[in-house]
């Protein structure tokens, strides 16, 4: 997160904007709770104690520790629900205390440089004889005057905000943006499907922002895929656990399955058989875990694997949908969400993941349900499946 204005010192209150919870009709109220939980969970572990009020519009958070507001606010703006972050100043709704205000702020966060400014007022307080509009004209006419800023009401290089309420007032200099979406664990669980690679962390980044808790099944398979591959995959859930207050990594001994798929199978079908025992085992972890649906990085044609005749191959295996949230996206804009949280230095550390082993030069790309079946024929596919069932490991992250 880039702060052009520096975060005041001498404030410990943040304004935190919601976006589409507000569609929300008669559960609303289940949406804020979950996000006001959500939000002190993960800001008490990165900046302390806090307290979060609030309902309508947008919440307030207090921090005891004014210090640490700098990292509350980054820590707020990557919370899903929330659109955007101020840090504010609270004072009495008396407008001439507004007025001077306003100059000393705006004094203070951009005195001495050419820019120009927008004043931007909204009434909480609809009692209030003044109108917006007019509020605007003599805040920002103050500071036009006083603080010698050039006006600009179409495109300004700065916003001083302002809302008046009956209790209280708040202004502002700076507004971050947030991630937007849902709260994490509104929507349900999801099984989200790690790898090591770029795609599966940015689809579990997505699916949290509709709202989903996420846990992870990583499948590895020593000793032809290192520890340091594991740990690789470990950094990535890693980066996703913090907005939901931690996250399980079920690590699925894999060797013994791709061995006997290795033995027994047309080597053209490799790929596809280790999609499908690694769905079956997602949709059982997923059962135990009370997850209601998969979730993977798979995108449209991307490999292989990833075609429509064989994406419909491996659902065939599964109880329950599979999300994919990437299936349409560019693998530019792919890299690009993975460059913004923060997970695309480790996705492209050179690390194997056990889909590469044993990978003929030219696999299936329009399989056949049949033939994968027959192929399934001659393997112990259940007692494969509950020997690496029996063998997870689950890491707490």
């Amino acid at each position: 997160m880039q702060y052009p204005t520096p975060i005041p010192a001498d404030t410990d209150l943040a304004v935190l904007r919601v976006g589409e919870l507000w569609l929300k009709g008669r559960n609303q109220q289940r949406f804020i709770d979950r996000l006001k939980h959500n939000l002190r969970t993960t800001i008490r572990a990165a900046a302390g104690p806090c307290v979060i009020r609030g309902n309508r519009g947008h919440l307030y958070l207090h921090l005891e520790d004014r210090s640490q507001l700098k990292k509350a606010i980054a820590v707020a703006a990557d919370t899903p629900g929330i659109t955007s972050v101020s840090p504010v100043y609270r004072l009495a709704p008396d407008l001439d205390a507004i007025e001077e205000a306003c100059v000393e702020l705006a004094q203070s966060a951009w005195g001495g440089r050419d820019i120009s400014f927008a004043a931007k007022t909204k009434r909480l307080d609809k009692s209030l004889p003044v109108k917006a509009p007019e509020l605007n004209r003599r805040f920002g006419g103050a500071v036009f005057q006083r603080v010698k800023l050039r006006v600009d009401l179409t495109n300004p290089d700065e916003i001083l905000g302002i809302e008046v309420g009956k209790e209280h007032a708040h202004i502002w200099v700076q507004t971050y943006t947030g991630v937007g979406g849902l709260p994490v664990g509104c929507t349900g669980k999801v099984m989200l499907l790690l790898s090591g690679g770029i795609d599966s962390p940015v689809a579990g980044y997505m699916a949290q922002k509709r709202g989903c808790e996420i846990e992870g099944i990583y499948f590895h398979s020593p000793p032809f895929i290192s520890e340091a591959s594991r740990e690789k995959v470990e950094a990535l859930g890693r980066k996703l656990a913090p907005r939901q207050g931690g996250m399980t990594l079920n690590v699925v001994p894999f060797t013994e399955i791709q061995k006997a798929i290795k033995a027994n199978c047309d080597g053209r079908l490799t790929v596809l058989l280790y999609r499908r025992f690694m769905y079956r085992i997602a949709d059982r972890v997923a059962v135990a875990a009370g997850a209601n649906a998969l979730c993977t990085g798979e995108n449209l044609a991307q490999v292989a694997s990833q075609t429509l005749e064989n994406l419909n191959i491996v659902d065939r295996v599964t109880s329950r949908i599979t999300l994919r949230p990437l299936i349409t996206y560019d693998k530019a804009e792919i890299v690009a969400i993975s460059r913004r949280i923060g997970t695309f230095e480790t996705s492209i550390l050179p690390h194997d993941d056990c889909c590469t082993l044993f990978v003929p030069k030219h696999p299936v790309t329009k399989g056949r349900l049949d033939i994968l079946e027959a192929a399934e024929a001659d393997l112990p596919v259940e007692d494969l499946i509950n020997a690496a069932i029996d063998g997870i490991e689950r890491v707490s992250l």
